[in-house]
């Protein structure tokens, strides 16, 4: 069956921006991959490089010297031997406390890519939204327009959204903002990315259809060595990585690096930045963690491999996580993973590859990383934890089923 798709994100990646919805990058992605027949179109408005801030004003700047340049355009990229097919229209963005961060002019410039997509291509058979609001709130309205045209375009959507939803969204009372629950609501089918955001959704009165996990480009991982021979004198490193912000959990991380023996030859690697990350340093000095820690910067995708490849296990210490998929990264690297209970990590931290704690709980998280640093816990061998990442996470295995999801609804009556 030969179908054309058209995916709405609510954040993509850019050359300024690498990691911003990424997810919905590799999720297209892996749909083209596993139906060369398709055609995969992804529109944008420019995201995250024309967003405007309340309070950073050299931010303003860069979103309206991006704006002055941008032109609307195609740009077909190879992801693998697959092609995707990105279409922008270039609008300003702002936050969605003020006016819905320009919504309406958001749905103009995905008006344009969808019809600048069937006038390449022919008629899309679905609409991929991408979070709620503002993507999801979109490819509701598109569709409505369709159904005043006398055509049927099925919308798809998938929420990725954490802490679900965001403040921004709520509504009077602790609720929802209209237009979030619009679009669960006008949606043909919606998808969680993990069993803890599932429940979150139906606990708002949402509908859930499936729980489908991100995908993780494993070819990325492939290459990654085992991890690297040490001696009793040699330092045990763990890798974390995430933006240095509150939910990150990065202090709490730093006060069980500080619990743990200082006869323990441990370091910890930090990758990312933020604005938390001055706070941070210090208070990594304030605990005497100056030799222990190592602060990488800011890591684009390619030099993920790198960094897990120079570490011995990850851990994230955040306070909620959606899904988690540096943990994916780390076992597809043969890496063991120690995180928190925090949403989506439960549904992939097993038995073997590593361990779960509390929230905010240091002393259990140091507990655990000492275990593992003194070979005191049962894991899988790096080979086994790579596999069954691939199986559950590889772009083959989610690809299908995405890809299955779609033909049901492009299909239908």
């Amino acid at each position: 069956m030969r179908m054309n798709v058209f995916v709405l994100p609510s954040w993509y990646p850019s050359a300024r921006q690498p990691m911003a919805g990424l997810f919905a990058h590799d999720q297209a992605a892996a749909v083209a991959a596993v139906r060369p027949g398709w055609r995969v179109a992804v529109g944008g408005w420019g995201h995250l490089d024309g967003a405007l801030s309340l309070r950073d004003l050299r931010a303003n700047a860069r979103a309206l010297a991006w704006r002055w340049r941008a032109r609307a355009g195609w740009r077909d990229v190879d992801v693998g031997g697959a092609l995707l097919h990105e279409h922008l229209t270039p609008r300003l963005s702002w936050t969605l406390a003020l006016a819905g961060g320009g919504v309406r002019g958001l749905l103009s410039a995905s008006r344009a890519n969808l019809r600048a997509a069937e006038a390449r291509f022919g008629r899309m058979a679905v609409l991929h939204a991408h979070v709620g609001f503002p993507a999801g709130w979109i490819a509701t309205r598109l569709a409505a327009e369709a159904r005043g045209q006398g055509r049927r375009l099925p919308v798809l959507l998938t929420e990725h959204m954490g802490p679900f939803p965001f403040p921004a969204l709520r509504g009077p009372a602790g609720g929802l903002q209209p237009a979030l629950r619009a679009a669960f609501e006008q949606a043909d089918a919606t998808v969680a990315v993990s069993e803890a955001l599932a429940q979150t959704l139906h606990a708002h009165g949402l509908r859930c259809d499936a729980v489908v996990p991100n995908v993780v480009d494993d070819t990325r991982f492939a290459a990654v060595p085992t991890p690297p021979a040490r001696t009793a004198a040699d330092p045990f490193v763990f890798l974390t990585l995430g933006t240095l912000v509150p939910a990150k959990g990065m202090d709490l991380l730093l006060q069980a690096l500080a619990l743990l023996p200082p006869s323990l030859p441990v370091q910890l690697h930090i990758g990312g930045d933020g604005p938390e990350r001055e706070a941070l340093q210090a208070l990594a000095a304030s605990l005497g963690l100056q030799s222990r820690v190592r602060w990488l910067g800011a890591l684009a995708p390619a030099a993920v491999p790198a960094a897990l490849a120079a570490c011995h296990a990850f851990v994230l210490a955040s306070r909620h996580e959606s899904f988690g998929v540096v943990l994916v990264e780390a076992l597809m690297a043969g890496r063991p993973v120690l995180a928190t209970r925090c949403g989506g990590p439960a549904d992939i931290v097993g038995p073997g590859d590593g361990a779960l704690v509390a929230v905010d709980d240091a002393p259990a998280l140091a507990e655990v990383m000492q275990a593992l640093v003194r070979g005191e816990r049962v894991i899988e061998t790096p080979a086994t934890l790579r596999e069954r990442a691939v199986a559950r996470y590889g772009r083959a295995a989610v690809g299908e089923r995405v890809a299955a999801l779609l033909e049901g609804l492009g299909a239908g009556p």
